[in-house]
Parts: C-alpha cells; sequence; structure tokens
C-alpha cells in the first residue's frame, strides 16, 4: 500500500511539473528573435556569434551561435533594450539595437568581407561567451558563472552541452573527456575528478575543449584520435601565485567522531606547476575515481591502451558509503617544469590509505537441474589496503618536427583482509573466516619518438614499452566445519585451516613502429610493424595445517600449479584512409603470428597461428553539428595465465577451479555505430550508440554444482555469444527548462554447461529516464527525474527484476552569502516473487560566505533520512541473489574552509 502511494505522488508531481511547463511556454515574460547570419552572397556563416548586450544594469548577456545553415535564435526579456552583435572571423561584425518591448521577432544579418589578413586580426572575447572552431570550443567562464561557486565542477555544470557525473567523470556534447590539462600542461596525469573538484572556481578564465586531442601537434592530422582533451586557462592574476583552500569539518549532532579534513593548494608560474591535494576522512568520501586510478596505474604508452591490466585497484576508488565504517586517507603532489625551451619535466606521486569494514546480508537461491537449493548468507568484512604511485615523465622537442617522451612509474601496493561469513542452508549452520593479504610491486616504462620529415608527406613514430610486476597474494580460510567435500582432500579435524600461497611474476615488452603517408589531401597510407611479448611465472600451494601440527599438502591431491607462460604477438598492418566528399572512411588489415607457450609439471604445449584481422573506420560529417561513425574488427583474445593452469586451485570457501591448458583463443567480431546532433539554433543535443559483439569462438567456464559448491574449468567451444548494447539521450531546450530522455538497451546470448546439461541463457536489461531541470542563471538550479529499468534472465529457469528511481536536486544562492543544496533519491524494486523493496537516500548542504571573502561555512546533512541499509537484486548463470548492504549512519558535519 505505501509502494503504491510512493507511486501515485509520483505521477501526480509529474504531470503537475508538466502542466506548469506548458503553462509558463504559454505566459512566458520572454521574446524570441530568430533569423539568419550569412555572407554577401547569401552562403551561411556557421559559428557565427550573436551576442546580446542588455543596455540596462544587472541584467545578463544573451548569446547563440548560428548553426550549419546560419540560423540563430536568441531568448529576451521583453522590458529589456538590448545591442545585438554578430562576429565572425574574417569578416566585419554587424549591429542590431531593439528597444524594450520591441515586436521584432525576425532579423537577418550580412557580413561584409573584412579584407584583412589572418595575422591582422584581433578576436575580442569579452561578449563572446561559447567561441566555436573545428574541434575546439572555448567556454568564457564569466558568462556562465555568478561568483557563487565554489570548484570547477559547480561552473561546468552551467556550461551548455557540459556534464559531470557523481565520480567526476566530464562530458561535453554526450563524449567523454579523456584528457585533462591546466594552462596546456596535464593535470595529475590527465584524470579530470582531482581537477573538477579541487580547482577553484575564481581561478577560471576560459575552458577549451579539443576534439581529436593529440599530445603530438603534428600527429593530429593523421593519428585519428578519439581523445576529447579539456584545457583549463587561469586568469592573468592566478598564472604566478599561490592559490587553493583547506578545509576542516567535525560532526556536530552525534558522537560518533565523523570528521574531514582536505586541502587543495596550487602554484602556477610560466615555468613551473605544483599541485597538491590531501586529504582524511571517515565518511566515505574518496577523492579520485576508477578512471583516474586507472590512468595513474596505466604507465604505459597510449599506443598500448588495449594491454589487460593485471593489478585490480578497485577499491581504492570511489565514494563508499555503502559500509559500516570507512577511513581514507590520500595525498597526491603533482608538478611540471620547463628546464628549457626544449625539455620539460612532469610527474605526480599518489599515495592512499584505507580501512572499511562492511556488513552484508544475502538470500541466495542456486539453480540446479535437479532442485533449487536456498542458502542465508550473512558476510562481515575489514580491508586495509595502501598504494603508492610515483611517475616521472621526460618531454624534449629538439625541432618543431621531432618529439621524444620518456616514461617511468613505479607502483606499490597492499591489501589485507578479513571476512566472516555465516552460511545457513537447510538447516545447517556453517561459519568461515578468510584472511587475505597480496603485496605487489609494478615498475613500468616507456620511450616514444616521434618523427615529421621535411616535406611533411611522411611521418613515423616508434614505442618501446616495458612493464614488471612481482605479486605475491595469500589466502586463508578458517572453520569448524568440513567443506568442499569430495573436492578437495581434507583430513578429518576438529578445526580447519587452509593456506594458499601464490607467487606470480610477469613481463611484458612491446614494441611498435609506425609510418604515416599523405599522399594528398584525399588518400593517407599507414604502416604497422609490431610486436606484443608477454611471460608469466605463477607459482600456487595449497595446504591443510591440521590441529596436531602436521601439514597436509593439497599437492598429493592433484592440488598446486607450476607454470611458464609466454605469448608472442608479431604483427604487420597496412590502413588506407581516404575522403569521399563528406565520407571518411579507413579500411586496414593486419596479419597477426601468435606464438603460445606453456610449461607445466605434467607437459609442455605450443600453439603458433596466423590469423588475419581485418578492421574499417568509417564518418559520415553532415555538418559540423552531425556525425555518423561506424567501426569493425574481427580479433582474437588468447587465454591468460589462470585459464590454463593444468591442476586445481581453490578460489573461495564453495570453489574449485581447474584450468584447461589445451585451451586457444577466441575469435570475435565487434562493431559500433554512433550517432551525434547538436544544434544551438533549436536547443537539441541527440546521442546515439548501438554496439555489439559476436564470439565465435569462446572460453566459457563448464560448471558442476552441488548444494552451494562448484567446480569450475573453462572450455573452448565454437558455440557463438551474442552481445548487443545501445544508448540514447536527447535533450531539448524548452524556454528556460531543458527535458532530457535516455534510454538504453543490452541483450546477452550465450551457452552454458551446467551440471552436464548445455542451455542458452539469455541476459536482457532495459532502462528509461526522463529529467527536467531549470536552464536559466536567474533561477535556482533544481532538478526532477525518473528512471525506470527492467532486467531478464532465462537459461534453466527464469527471473525478471524492476527498478524505478525519483530524483530529486535542488541549488539555489540567497540573501547573497548563503546557499542550499538538496539531493534526494528513492528506489523501488520488485523480483519475480513479486517482493518489493525500498530505501530512499538524501544529502542536504547550507552554506556561507561573503563575497570576496576567504573564510566560508558549511552545515551537511548526509543521510538525513538516517537510511541504514540498501537493498539489490541480482542473477548470474546458476544464482538469484536479494542482498541487503548496511551503509553508514546520518551525519551531520560543519566544516570551515579558508581560502587563499
Amino acid at each position: 500500500m505505501k509502494l503504491l502511494k510512493n507511486h501515485l505522488l509520483f505521477n501526480a508531481t509529474t504531470k503537475l511539473m508538466c502542466y506548469f511547463i506548458l503553462f509558463f511556454c504559454s505566459h512566458s515574460f520572454c521574446q524570441t528573435l530568430t533569423g539568419t547570419v550569412k555572407d554577401s552572397l547569401q552562403n551561411p556563416l556557421a559559428n557565427a556569434n550573436v551576442i546580446a548586450k542588455p543596455l540596462l544594469e544587472n541584467k545578463g548577456l544573451k548569446f547563440a551561435i548560428a548553426d550549419h545553415l546560419g540560423r540563430y535564435k536568441l531568448e529576451l526579456e521583453k522590458e529589456v533594450p538590448y545591442e545585438i552583435k554578430v562576429s565572425y572571423l574574417g569578416y566585419k561584425e554587424a549591429l542590431l539595437k531593439i528597444d524594450a518591448n520591441s515586436d521584432l521577432k525576425e532579423h537577418h544579418f550580412v557580413l561584409q568581407e573584412s579584407g584583412q589578413q589572418l595575422k591582422e586580426i584581433v578576436i575580442d572575447y569579452e561578449y563572446k561567451p561559447i567561441v566555436v572552431k573545428k574541434d575546439t570550443l572555448i567556454y568564457n567562464v564569466a558568462s556562465f558563472a555568478n561568483g557563487n561557486e565554489r570548484k570547477m565542477k559547480e561552473v561546468l555544470e552551467k556550461m551548455p552541452g557540459v556534464e559531470v557525473d557523481k565520480d567526476g567523470t566530464v562530458t561535453v556534447q554526450g563524449k567523454k573527456v579523456t584528457q585533462m590539462m591546466v594552462e596546456g600542461k596535464s593535470f595529475f596525469g590527465g584524470g579530470s575528478k582531482l581537477a573538477v573538484e579541487n580547482i577553484p572556481a575564481d581561478a577560471l578564465d576560459k575552458i577549451e575543449v579539443i576534439d581529436h586531442f593529440n599530445k603530438v601537434g603534428f600527429l593530429k592530422e593523421v593519428s585519428d584520435s578519439d581523445e576529447l582533451a579539456m584545457n583549463v586557462k587561469l586568469k592573468e592574476e592566478k598564472k604566478k601565485f599561490v592559490f587553493g583552500d583547506v578545509e576542516a569539518g567535525a560532526e556536530v549532532a552525534n558522537d560518533n567522531g565523523f570528521h574531514l579534513l582536505h586541502t587543495a593548494l596550487f602554484y602556477y608560474s610560466p615555468k613551473t606547476n605544483v599541485s597538491f591535494i590531501g586529504d582524511a576522512n571517515n565518511i566515505g568520501k574518496r577523492t579520485f575515481s576508477f578512471q583516474d586510478l586507472m590512468r595513474f596505474q596505466g604507465g604505459v604508452s597510449s599506443f598500448f591502451n588495449d594491454r589487460k591490466q593485471l593489478t585490480n585497484l578497485y577499491a581504492f576508488t570511489t565514494d563508499n558509503t555503502d559500509v559500516i565504517e570507512n577511513k581514507s586517507q590520500f595525498g597526491a603532489l603533482n608538478f611540471q617544469h620547463d628546464l628549457n625551451f626544449k625539455l620539460a619535466v612532469e610527474g605526480f606521486a599518489i599515495f592512499s590509505k584505507l580501512f572499511s569494514a562492511s556488513l552484508t546480508e544475502s538470500n541466495n537461491e542456486y539453480l540446479q537441474n535437479s532442485a533449487f537449493t536456498f542458502e542465508n548468507r550473512t558476510t562481515q568484512k575489514e580491508n586495509k589496503t595502501l598504494l603508492g604511485i610515483a611517475n616521472v615523465k621526460l618531454d624534449y622537442s629538439p625541432s618543431d618536427h621531432s618529439k621524444w617522451f620518456y616514461n617511468a612509474q613505479l607502483q606499490s601496493s597492499a591489501n589485507d583482509a578479513a571476512s566472516m561469513l555465516n552460511s545457513i542452508r537447510d538447516g545447517q549452520q556453517s561459519v568461515f573466516e578468510t584472511l587475505n593479504e597480496a603485496d605487489n610491486n609494478q615498475i613500468k616504462q616507456f620511450v616514444e619518438w616521434h618523427k615529421q620529415y621535411k616535406n611533411t608527406k611522411h611521418t613515423t613514430t616508434f614505442v618501446v614499452n616495458q612493464s614488471y610486476e612481482n605479486n605475491t597474494p595469500t589466502n586463508i580460510w578458517l572453520t569448524d566445519t568440513e567443506f568442499l567435500a569430495g573436492l578437495i582432500p581434507l583430513e578429518n579435524d576438529s578445526f580447519y585451516e587452509i593456506q594458499q600461497v601464490k607467487k606470480v611474476k610477469n613481463n611484458t615488452i612491446d614494441a611498435l613502429f609506425k609510418h604515416y603517408w599523405i599522399v594528398n589531401n584525399y588518400n593517407h597510407l599507414y604502416t604497422n610493424v609490431g610486436n606484443n611479448f608477454g611471460t608469466t611465472h605463477l607459482q600456487i600451494s595449497e595446504k591443510q595445517l591440521v590441529s596436531d601440527g602436521t601439514v597436509n599438502d593439497f599437492a598429493n591431491g592433484g592440488f598446486g600449479n607450476d607454470l611458464e607462460y609466454v605469448l608472442n604477438d608479431f604483427y604487420v598492418g597496412l590502413e588506407y584512409k581516404f575522403k569521399i566528399g563528406k565520407w571518411i572512411n579507413k579500411p586496414g588489415i593486419y596479419t597477426h603470428k601468435y606464438h603460445l607457450q606453456t610449461h607445466q609439471i605434467a607437459a609442455t604445449y605450443t600453439v603458433n597461428k596466423t590469423y588475419l584481422e581485418p578492421q574499417w573506420d568509417s564518418e559520415y560529417e553532415f555538418n559540423q553539428s552531425e556525425a555518423l561513425t561506424f567501426k569493425y574488427q574481427l580479433s582474437n583474445d588468447f587465454p591468460d595465465a589462470t585459464q590454463l593452469l593444468e591442476r586445481y586451485t581453490l578460489q573461495s570457501y564453495n570453489t574449485v577451479f581447474r584450468g584447461n591448458a589445451l585451451l586457444s583463443n577466441e575469435r570475435f567480431h565487434t562493431a559500433s555505430l554512433r550517432y551525434k546532433k547538436t544544434s544551438m539554433y533549436r536547443g537539441l543535443m541527440l546521442f546515439a550508440n548501438i554496439n555489439f559483439n559476436k564470439k565465435i569462438r569462446t572460453i566459457r567456464n563448464k560448471v558442476e554444482l552441488d548444494g552451494i559448491n562448484q567446480f569450475n574449468t573453462p572450455i573452448i567451444t565454437d558455440n557463438p555469444e551474442t552481445n548487443w548494447r545501445a544508448y540514447g539521450t536527447l535533450s531539448k531546450k524548452i524556454h528556460r527548462f531543458r527535458l532530457q530522455f535516455n534510454s538504453s538497451l543490452s541483450w546477452f546470448s550465450y551457452i552454458q554447461t551446467l551440471n552436464n546439461q548445455t542451455t542458452t541463457n539469455n541476459r536482457n536489461n532495459q532502462a528509461v529516464g526522463v529529467k527536467i531541470s531549470t536552464a536559466t542563471k536567474k533561477w535556482p538550479s533544481a532538478s526532477v527525474g525518473y528512471n525506470k529499468s527492467f532486467s531478464q534472465f532465462s537459461g534453466l529457469t527464469s527471473s525478471q527484476f524492476t527498478n524505478d528511481v525519483f530524483s530529486f536536486s535542488w541549488d539555489i544562492d540567497f540573501l547573497r552569502s548563503f546557499t542550499f543544496k538538496t539531493d534526494y533519491e528513492v528506489t523501488f524494486n520488485e523480483n519475480s516473487q513479486n517482493q518489493k523493496t525500498t530505501y530512499r537516500i538524501g544529502n542536504a548542504y547550507l552554506s556561507y560566505q561573503k563575497k570576496d571573502h576567504p573564510l566560508r561555512f558549511e552545515l551537511s546533512a548526509r543521510n538525513y533520512l538516517n537510511n541504514g541499509t540498501i537493498i539489490n537484486n541480482s542473477f548470474s548463470d546458476f544464482l538469484i541473489s536479494n542482498s541487503t548492504t548496511f551503509t553508514l549512519p546520518r551525519i551531520i558535519l560543519l566544516s570551515i574552509s579558508y581560502k587563499l
């Protein structure tokens, strides 16, 4: 009944907002001026700037950018007179004055050529909020900020086409920013979260967004880079100045000891830049995201981004309030220094220390051939992690046509975890304690050399990449109950202690030579020769420490592995890029010669295979704001070392794994189609993506399930696996509101063998959402959103889940110095048995800061509804699970910050 009331309340709220928007649109206090900008020959001037300057004080600028047909649209206030200025590079400015309450609805501008040389043109940005060039957008910060913003994130959120999610990921017109820079220099490895959440808003002058970015300027034409860079231009007074802020906060309502300490300090000068970020808190706030960590963890050349990461450091990232205790300490130092006009050095150092404790209760249903098995499980975990990363990079430019890079990174991490698991099945209780320790050390380095020859028709790149990793994880299982009967060779005892020791050493060396030949403006030819070489030495031992002091070595029961693994990939490729009108194509063909060799206790296996791997990239640009992109590739993926282990390995308290030394490679097709369209004239942004992946040779685990116990072994078959994913978003500005729709769809079909029964499984997901938000600086920033998702699984049995999320946010400045923010989210879950659950999360922030005053006070209430649990539903090939995760309680924090 309560859920029904919530749904009815949401429906009523949605209808009321729709009626309000319709009413506002029909009784608007603004007038719309439309028209075109063309030259004297009536050719449209795409991306011309149309700026309306109010002739009254305390009124904001209005602006528009002409689309590819030269059309523009201005939303003007009725009782305000305006001076409208139109400008375009190489043309004389045009001027139009409009009186207050004017009836003018349409005006067409005709610009005359200035006749000036390009070098004589001076661009005045004073009244140009956005400047559009071919691959670059330039936002003038002063045109969007009102002066009450604290961090860069708050400024970006007010810029059209720019979005920042809760993890600090920035997207511009639907495309993710992959390189973050300040004054043209990489900021902490190029990650976005540290930048947007720490750079002060009042230090920003302009934001440059550069598509198809390449750190080597003369490679931009031939690299086909899909990277999107954001470059922060600082105000002149901040370019040789120390700035930043420090913040301290403590709990005021209860006595739980919650606290927050944070500092962000920056020094910028023409030759030297230094940034420091420090953070210590126990409220579940993380300072950098998973994407940033992957960038820090990388340490490899961008030419080898496809290299698999060997270490999982996910525990160090993302906000984690889904725990009952969390303590975080973080420090980061970033520096850049120009030694001379040819040589620059930059680097960063990262330190992170985390402690977390979690509690989860789950109800699990294991799906089997003969009968279902039910398990109630309670899991308590404590995790301590340490991470240190040091990275240094040299940038040497001996000439305008030559570039050298050298990068070295040292990484060290330690992870100590303890978990207590209580499993109840058929009235029988089992308690398992698991202790995990893992120390990891890595050294990575690469050298890049790029050369453009004098005739500019030929360019070469040579890259060498090397990485070494030493990992020593240890796992201990403790219980008073005999477990995995028949799967592990246990000796009878009153208490069981199983110890597993792993030693893993990985070494990779990659080399690539690439030649670019620009035949003419419409034809390019690229030649690639490369080699990827990797080795792994993997040792695993399991044993039982018996109470009488003896040792039961599992090696006598088929456990214990010692593997030497070598994989070499030599390849030669040819790519041909050609342009027909607006259509750009780049077909390519690669020949790969693979050599895989494994040496184990029983035997040595060798696989030699040669494959042709075609690919095709295609893009049709209808105009600068509308394009269609297609990509296709046929690839092969060889198994990693753990999949080839010939003997048994203990994976968890209920899982034993045995590899398959005879595995060969997977073979799969991947394709994607992306469409984007933006129109400032119509206030429209449309993005759609479709991705397709089909494996024609597949490695998948064969599972034997007995109760909750699992035995897994990989097999390779010609059974196809097909995966479709589609995503789309449509955003439309309606007067002073923005309406956004989004949808996603995924369909995954594969064949699974469970208890010797082979079935076709399907996993499908669909989601739709709508969001209404204000889109004017004069109003408070507010949004209301609704998302609904569906999930279905069919195989041995069928199950489905639905999920409804209603969200609301509000951000308002009042009484000149106060800011209030709040966000609220309620989630409704329903599973196949029509069981319904609900949880709510709400946060609120009230801050006070006088304009131009360094002190700022904030009172925050995190999880102010004191919601103590989060409920989730999930399914896999043989398991349906309903889990309840306990979270941090309500936290009321008073913090004080000081701006330097």
